[in-house]
């Protein structure tokens, strides 16, 4: 985890690969040489050039596009404002934030540039336009005023809900997460993606079935009127076909940085040693321009060293033209004639510190929707601390590809070596998971990065081998009442990776079923949202490590025996000051009953700095909380809140509150 090794006995690891499923295919030698280019001529002198806006040829235009407009030159951007998550980002419905850093004071020069933006895409690609709004990006506070009548939202029982989680391979946000904490690195809240916590982290799996391609394990806690689902999905390790693999590298200046290009080499020689005979290999060079010095090297066919000092002689130098570097992979690709059961797949390796050539986020990200158009998968790795993230996240998003972080040598094993196979190798395309409930329960929460009845609305995804990925949901119960007999429906549709065809499976199981299994999953899924929830606190000028901290230990109490909890534990009780291994008090059941001449729509107890609340449907005027004794504030929201002080008593118990003509009175 991060840099650290951690031992896991509670499951199946997520990210290490089981034995195959199948076995291995036969494999043919591809006709032909390799194509070597002289690429590193005065490096040296090239090393010690400034760093310029104008290449120095003209960007490779992909075949099935039509070239991009001409645009005013875009200045380099401020260092200390490029970088993962641009501008603080709230966290929406736990969902992927787009971050547009738009800046209040800035709006009319943005509203035009953003006009253009949109003209220049839509010439160069049809794109599907996401309108996403990032609150914190407006820098605006909200404020709460009294409303004459509380509005409480229907819900939909017994809806069909697709979901997603994005790629199972999407990682970069957990990694970076991890790699901050531990070194005490800020981070911002853009860059804090707690659904990609449950693609990283291992839960309990089941063995998928033979001719099948997914596996699902489910299990379910009840608290009151929630029934908190976790489904423990876990993709097939099929025979590897043999590899199409576009390397493309960024050889730019700012790869010197944190020793970047070290252990981008040291990665790349690791993953030598991951290819297996027939695989084919190009490596695409970007800097101030573009240049191949390796293409169509065959494993097995040509002498290994071509590949190994290509790798070898790699060294920073002149400035970032990403666009130019993706469309030379994409050239590459696309003029394969040779390519019927191959895995064509370009790993793009860089820090997306964009300042040469096409430096528009919107246009750059355009390319990997072709990508996944032409059938060609793309992989993102990004490098060092502060590598671009909104970049990398985008172009990922729309390529529908894995997106992993690179932050030091330590974790080169486990991107380049152990965990090469699932970076490279998809079993299913175009991915939806659906989830039928009864007419007894709906959705109130999802922790996923999407989820709507309408499938426009959720992205289909790709599926990597051997990987598996968590899906946690709040439903609520309707009248509170739970049938163990009602069922529930968890469907998966995908295009098989390697025929082509479409297929679907479906997994059942009744709410009697759910709570009678191990609840280990919810509660290990429960405490890692909670972690996520000091961070995003932290990151948005919030404590952090107070009320949220709290939560957090409360959850981790569940899971104790869990390493990787144990490791997060550690982290946390770094970053907070606090000795982690001291059990919190338990906290007491209080009552609070409502007698109010005007409607009560939600009743609150804040203990010690932890405020909890309970919300009240029509008919209902009782509240029950688990709290810490002592003194304590009772809120009643009406058509205003309400507050007074209570005492808790260390044995618990319960309070009656009055409400009469504006009048608050608790005993």
């Amino acid at each position: 985890i991060g840099d650290e090794v951690v031992d896991v006995d509670n499951g199946v690891n997520a990210r290490a690969i089981p034995e195959l499923d199948e076995p291995p295919l036969p494999v043919v030698l591809l006709e032909g040489e390799a194509i070597v280019r002289q690429c590193f001529v005065n490096q040296n002198e090239d090393r010690r050039r400034k760093p310029t806006n104008k290449t120095s040829s003209k960007p490779m235009l992909m075949p099935s596009a039509p070239p991009p407009p001409k645009a005013e030159p875009s200045p380099r951007p401020d260092p200390s404002t490029s970088g993962a998550g641009e501008g603080s980002s709230a966290a929406i419905g736990g969902g992927r934030t787009n971050d547009s850093s738009v800046m209040t004071t800035h709006s009319g020069a943005k509203k035009e540039e953003a006009k253009q933006s949109a003209d220049n895409i839509a010439s160069f690609a049809p794109r599907e336009h996401e309108k996403r709004m990032d609150m914190a990006d407006e820098e605006e506070v909200a404020i709460a005023t009294p409303v004459e009548q509380p509005v409480v939202p229907d819900m939909d029982w017994g809806a069909k809900i697709y979901l997603s989680n994005d790629d199972s391979m999407s990682l970069a946000s957990a990694q970076r997460v991890l790699y901050a904490v531990k070194k005490g690195v800020r981070l911002r809240t853009a860059e804090i993606r707690p659904h990609e916590l449950l693609n990283y982290f291992s839960f309990d799996t089941a063995d998928v079935p033979k001719g099948e391609l997914f596996s699902v394990r489910s299990t379910a806690e009840q608290n009151d009127d929630i029934l908190s689902v976790a489904l423990s999905v876990k993709g097939a390790t099929p025979a590897r076909q043999p590899l199409d693999l576009t390397v493309v590298i960024d050889r730019s200046g700012s790869m010197s940085s944190e020793g970047r290009m070290d252990y981008t080499k040291k990665g790349l020689t690791q993953m030598t040693d991951s290819l297996k005979h027939g695989d084919r290999v190009d490596i695409v060079l970007f800097d101030t321009s573009v240049c191949t010095p390796l293409e169509d090297f065959v494993v097995g066919r040509d002498d290994n060293e071509l590949l190994v000092s290509t790798i070898r002689k790699l060294a920073p130098r002149g400035s970032t033209d990403l666009d130019s570097g993706l469309r030379e992979a994409y050239r590459i690709q696309a003029a394969r004639k040779d390519t019927d059961q191959r895995n064509r797949r370009v790993m793009l390796i860089t820090d997306a510190q964009l300042n040469t050539g096409n430096v528009n986020v919107d246009l750059v990200s355009e390319v990997g929707k072709q990508f996944e158009e032409n059938n060609i998968r793309l992989t993102g790795i990004g490098v060092g601390r502060d590598f671009n993230d909104k970049m990398l996240d985008k172009l990922t998003e729309k390529g529908k590809g894995a997106y992993v972080y690179l932050g030091s040598k330590a974790v080169v094993d486990r991107v380049f070596g152990v965990g090469f196979e699932s970076l490279t190798q998809t079993i299913a395309h175009d991915v939806r998971f659906s989830l039928q409930l009864p007419d007894s329960l709906a959705l109130e929460k999802f922790y996923g990065e999407e989820a709507s009845t309408n499938p426009e609305e959720v992205q289909p995804i790709n599926y990597y081998a051997g990987t598996s990925q968590l899906f946690l949901q709040d439903l609520k119960i309707k009248g509170g009442k739970l049938k163990n007999s009602d069922k529930l429906l968890l469907n998966v549709e995908y295009n098989n990776a390697r025929t082509g065809k479409s297929g679907s499976q479906q997994f059942k199981m009744t709410v009697g079923e759910l709570l009678d299994s191990d609840a280990h999953n919810v509660n290990k899924a429960q405490t890692l949202m909670a972690f996520t929830d000091v961070l995003l606190e932290k990151s948005m000028g919030g404590a952090g490590c107070t009320t949220a901290l709290d939560t957090y230990r409360e959850r981790a109490d569940e899971v104790k025996d869990d390493a990787e909890v144990a490791f997060v534990n550690g982290l946390l009780g770094k970053m907070c000051g606090v000795d982690m291994n001291v059990t919190l008090a338990k906290g007491v059941d209080f009552k609070i009953r409502v007698d109010s001449d005007i409607p009560i729509a939600e009743v609150g107890l804040d203990c010690a700095g932890r405020k909890l609340a309970e919300k009240l449907s029509s008919g209902d005027t009782v509240a029950t909380f688990s709290a810490r004794p002592g003194e304590c504030k009772v809120r009643l929201v009406g058509t205003v809140e309400m507050v007074t002080k209570v005492t808790v008593p260390a044995t618990g118990g319960d309070i009656r509150c009055m409400v009469r003509g504006g009048r608050m009175s608790c005993s």
